[in-house]
């Protein structure tokens, strides 16, 4: 599997199917999440989807752009699902809502090692208090 499969599959299993075995075998042991949310081993970062899930029920994910140079792997994808559950700090609303996000892989030896993701959150946020 390519780099641009493995992280287009990560999407899809991880995301929408909640396919947490597989999110497990994407990932290398010592994977580090340089992103705020700060995940440090393929566990943590697991437990991060079902954190996600938790926050935004019937969540579909779509990759609108991906693109690989080397080890590192770029996506641009849009997240819809429905507010079921806190985020920060904001109550479950049962609102739609749609974002962007961009997100950062390095893959090696067929696995995930390193991300860095970039969701709104203030956007989020603010959609989710109107």
């Amino acid at each position: 599997m390519t780099g641009k499969e493995l992280v287009q599959n990560f999407f899809i299993e991880g995301y929408e199917k909640q396919n947490y075995d597989f999110v497990l075998n994407s990932l290398a042991p010592d994977y580090v999440d340089r992103s705020p949310a700060g995940a440090r081993g393929a566990r943590a970062a697991a437990d991060i989807l079902k954190a996600v899930a938790g926050m935004f029920g019937e969540l579909k994910v779509e990759v609108l752009d991906l693109f690989a140079e080397g080890d590192m792997v770029a996506a641009r994808v849009r997240y819809s699902g429905i507010h079921t559950g806190d985020w920060m700090g904001v109550a479950a609303t049962g609102r739609r809502v749609s974002f962007e996000a961009l997100e950062h892989f390095r893959v090696t030896g067929g696995v995930i090692a390193e991300s860095w993701g970039y969701w709104p959150d203030r956007e989020i946020e603010e959609l989710l208090r109107r």
